[in-house]
């Protein structure tokens, strides 16, 4: 029924020799984990290119790299987290889709050898390994995919040479009437100088504080074993006896003390996630993952108290901008197709005066990267990065303008929202590195695609041959409709509607968009305003709201954060309901039908874990189940037919990580994956059905 058959986007470029400068020469691919060895080297797991790479304590020069993809010794699957042992010259790695721990040995002039794997031969074999913390000979990790008879993660305990010693699936009171903390995805771990463990439970997005027995060890401020209401936890560090949480408040690293009390937060951040203490006074190494980024950042930490804000210095930053010729930065949705009939590469080809202007600044950048600058606060630091990579995004625009460099066949072609390069990228080629930018830049924040065939020419509509692309965007809230232009042979805007808020006109943090074919109206998920949004191109091209149904719930009709939806042809729309981990369907007039699903793992049937995106075809839909990693197939009843599922970050067989917004045309299936940044194609084939 659906079968894997290749990707888009370029996976991995090569390294210069080494070692070698570390800005420059380097792109990273969602780097989440980072360690200290003994010799102040500083390790990076450069997880979407399952490599580990090793830089001087400084990040300046790039020494070594280590590991490929693959599943026998030595080689990664998601590289995620890394340990430094306190006492010895190992590195552990929590290999995450191999489903083990891989135990390094290092010298100092960087000769790594394997040590041994293990995990995967436990009496319960690991099934997420992400977390990993070392205590007096123990080892502790969170076993995030781990599912108990009550649906629990655990947190397993070993010797530091990987013996099995026991597992930990709740966190207990010694009071005997007070309920255990359940463990629900675990993800980063750390230590106080007790021993203590601080797990970020991102299931609960709660900080839970144990001993090695699983035993509570509650916060005074709140007599709980856990820190509440943060915004997101998917990793914390204790430094300097304060524990940091990249995403505790949105764009920032919530700061609590050890008794459980704020003490301010660090701003000036996009997603972080790892947070290890660098080896000079003050200096913290971040992960941006969704950057595509590595930091040195510097803060005195003591600075923070009574619930202070403060703002970082950037020292320094590694992973250049992921915007070469096919690839992708954050890919979040696609709209179109391709025709499987074409076999010719596309080509990369600039006029000779366009090639000696990127070469003089290519020359001009090498030149002055090496000038020393002083230190940028971290919002500047990021505001500076976003502007000076959208203003490249206009610059070469118009140079595609100027060049002469159009879109070949503009009815029959891939359109793909590129969110972290700011711009719409399109392709009419199945292969990995066709795909190539067009349109003026994007707003940051653009995320839905979908495409708009008129029946009849709207006014102002220049080519009514070419669909309209109508693209949404979480931040701003804004919906664009752009429309091809015959003379400059480019995507132009056509038309912007919606505003930021919660009246009935307005949209807060819209995702998924979809076509009704009955009519041709829009349909929004209004994620954040818990309701589906339907609005209608008159005539004259006015975009003018219809309605709106659903409202914040669990009950028939109601929502928690729709994603997604699709309308089949007799108008019936199905929606992705996320947070309650089901489909819902409604008539063309917004009254509920039926729902299917309902929360758990599972790579087939109904179960899902936050069902993302939604797609019809043929009397069928196809759902991207997220934290299952499954491409699921149903009947419009509901019946499961067949599924595709794999949790990884292999381009060759179809792995998924964080899969987005599904398209699906003509029995092609393109699945964007925004932390893996390429888009996985599969063929269905519904026989006879």
């Amino acid at each position: 029924m659906i079968s894997y058959l290749t990707h888009l986007g370029k996976t991995l470029a090569p390294l210069p020799p080494l070692p070698a400068p570390a800005q420059g020469q380097l792109s990273l691919n969602t780097p989440v984990g980072s360690c200290v060895d003994h010799f102040k080297h500083v390790w990076l797991a450069d997880t979407a290119h399952n490599r580990l790479l090793i830089f001087d304590r400084e990040l300046e020069q790039l020494l070594a790299s280590y590991g490929e993809l693959g599943n026998r010794p030595g080689e990664f699957n998601m590289p995620f987290r890394l340990l430094a042992h306190p006492e010895k010259p190992w590195i552990y790695v929590t290999d995450m889709a191999n489903k083990r721990i891989q135990l390094l040995e290092y010298t100092n002039n960087l000769q790594i050898r394997l040590i041994k794997t293990f995990g995967d031969d436990f009496p319960l074999p690991l099934t997420g390994p992400n977390g990993i913390v070392y205590h007096q000979g123990k080892l502790c990790i969170a076993d995030e995919f781990y599912e108990g008879t009550d649906g629990e993660s655990r947190l397993v305990i070993c010797t530091d040479e990987g013996q099995h010693l026991n597992d930990i699936h709740q966190i207990h009171y010694p009071q005997a009437d007070k309920d255990p903390v359940q463990l629900l995805w675990p993800q980063g771990l750390t230590l106080d100088d007790q021993g203590n463990i601080y797990i970020a439970n991102t299931g609960f997005n709660t900080l839970v504080r144990c001993d090695w027995q699983g035993q509570a060890v509650p916060f005074p401020e709140n007599n709980k074993t856990y820190i509440e209401g943060l915004e997101l936890t998917r990793d914390v560090a204790c430094i300097q006896s304060r524990l940091l949480i990249p995403g505790g408040e949105a764009n920032a690293i919530a700061i609590y003390d050890l008794q459980g009390k704020k003490q301010g937060r660090l701003r000036g951040f996009f997603a972080p996630i790892q947070i290890t203490e660098a080896p000079d006074p003050d200096c913290l190494l971040i992960t941006e993952p969704l950057l595509a980024s590595f930091q040195l950042h510097q803060i005195d930490l003591h600075s923070l108290e009574g619930d202070a804000s403060r703002f970082t210095r950037v020292l320094t930053s590694v992973g250049d901008d992921r915007d070469q010729p096919g690839q992708f930065h954050f890919v979040a949705s696609a709209a179109g197709g391709l025709d499987y009939q074409t076999t010719s590469e596309t080509s990369h080809y600039q006029p000779p005066f366009k090639t000696w202007l990127d070469k003089k600044q290519e020359n001009f950048e090498s030149l002055t990267s090496g000038w020393p600058t002083p230190a940028l606060r971290s919002w500047l630091y990021l505001t500076l990065n976003w502007q000076n990579e959208w203003i490249s995004r206009w610059q070469d625009s118009w140079w595609r303008l100027l060049l002469g460099q159009g879109i070949e066949n503009p009815k029959d072609r891939l359109w793909i929202v590129d969110s972290g390069n700011y711009q719409l990228q399109t392709t009419n080629q199945p292969i990995p590195d066709s795909i190539r930018p067009t349109s003026r830049p994007l707003l940051p924040g653009s995320l839905g695609i979908v495409s708009l065939k008129t029946k009849r020419r709207l006014a102002g509509q220049l080519a009514p041959e070419v669909p309209l692309l109508v693209v949404c965007n979480y931040l701003t809230s804004l919906v664009t409709i752009y429309q091809y232009h015959p003379v400059f042979d480019d995507l132009v805007p056509y038309r912007v509607f919606g505003s930021k808020g919660s009246l009935p006109w307005q949209l807060d943090r819209p995702q998924g968009l979809a076509i009704d074919p009955t009519n041709q109206d829009i349909l929004i998920a209004d994620s954040g305003n818990n309701r589906i949004a339907r609005w209608r191109l008159t005539l004259s091209g006015i975009a003018g709201l219809v309605e709106v149904f659903g409202q914040p719930g669990d009950g028939d009709g109601e929502f928690h954060t729709p994603s997604d939806l699709c309308v089949d042809p007799e108008g019936q729309c199905y929606v992705t309901d996320q947070f309650n981990h089901r489909i819902q369907v409604f008539d063309h007039q917004g009254k509920w039908i039926r729902s299917f699903g309902e929360a758990g793992y599972a790579t087939e049937g109904d179960r899902f874990l936050l069902p993302t995106s939604i797609a019809y075809e043929q009397r069928h839909l196809i759902i991207s189940d997220l934290v299952n990693r499954a491409i699921k197939i149903f009947t419009c009843a509901g019946e499961f037919v067949d599924s595709f599922s794999g949790f990884g970050a292999d381009p060759n067989k179809g792995q998924l990580w964080m899969p987005y917004l599904i398209q699906v045309k003509n029995n092609k299936v393109y699945l964007p994956d925004c932390a893996l940044n390429r888009i996985n194609i599969y063929q269905l084939n519904f026989g006879s059905s």
